[in-house]
């Protein structure tokens, strides 16, 4: 059974067996997760890489048509393109990975991150007072917006570092409203739908557990993944996730399946 975005790989041979790289990271969940499975998101890091080194070059191209005035048809036009190629490519993957959209780790309304948003006022301010004040002002906004640059790589580098992943259980999205939470989880909708569907207790200032839902053609699954303010989700049961309370958290499925009979937590 595959499962969109990812072979689900815990247990049974799959699609494709881990890397070494994952293996070596990646724990067993307690008991009461045996039924759940293992589903191994693409790395996000694979999408960003290419265009991020992509956009520090031309982002380091972009001073050069006005340090070396008068080998272009027009300098400032082909300085202004090659800038806002750089950022472009910058944030193409990052819309393209749902990190820019609404989600529940955001901090507040307007978080834009893994974008500094400070560094970039600062660097917008600089380059209309280079405009309208003192031209020296274009390479103070030009070095803002490399430290904005380089603050957003930084934060890109941890939130890929964990690995990539959810658990998930194939369930009846008829019977969604049969299916209750434990203290401190809450559904955001009343019906099954794909995308985050519920929340769980926040892990840190960057992260939160979530219910997804999740479809692999008619087979309906909910899942559960730790959603990074990055908007990236990652599984829970690893090493490289530092929450002391996690084991605790997740001792056993959050979930409450009413059926006909006794109630199930599995």
């Amino acid at each position: 059974m595959g499962v969109e975005g990812g072979g689900i790989l815990d247990g049974v041979s799959k699609e494709e067996h881990p890397s070494r790289f994952q293996s070596e990271n990646e724990r067993t969940p307690p008991d009461a997760w045996r039924v759940w499975e293992r589903q191994r998101l693409k790395p996000p890091g694979t999408t960003l890489l290419i265009p991020m080194a992509w956009s520090a070059f031309f982002l380091a191209a972009t001073p050069l048509p006005l340090a070396f005035p008068g080998n272009t048809p027009d300098d400032a036009i082909i300085s202004s393109a090659l800038f806002a190629t750089a950022w472009t490519l910058v944030l193409l993957p990052l819309l393209f990975l749902g990190s820019l959209s609404r989600h529940p780790s955001q901090s507040h309304a307007y978080d834009i991150f893994p974008l500094d948003m400070p560094s970039l006022l600062i660097a917008i301010a600089l380059f209309l007072g280079h405009v309208f004040l003192n031209p020296i002002l274009g390479w103070a906004s030009y070095a803002t917006f490399w430290y904005s640059w380089a603050k957003l790589t930084k934060s890109l580098t941890d939130a890929t570092f964990p690995s990539s992943g959810r658990w998930i259980k194939e369930i009846d999205p008829l019977h969604f409203n049969q299916i209750g939470l434990v203290d401190g989880w809450v559904f955001t909708t009343g019906h099954f739908k794909t995308g985050v569907i519920g929340v769980g207790p926040s892990l840190t200032s960057q992260s939160r557990l979530v219910i997804e839902g999740v479809r692999a053609g008619n087979v309906a699954h909910i899942a559960i993944s730790i959603l990074h303010r990055s908007g990236f989700r990652h599984d829970p049961f690893q090493n490289r996730i530092d929450v002391q309370n996690i084991d605790s958290l997740l001792e056993k499925p959050p979930f409450i399946f009413i059926t006909d009979g006794p109630i199930s937590s599995d």
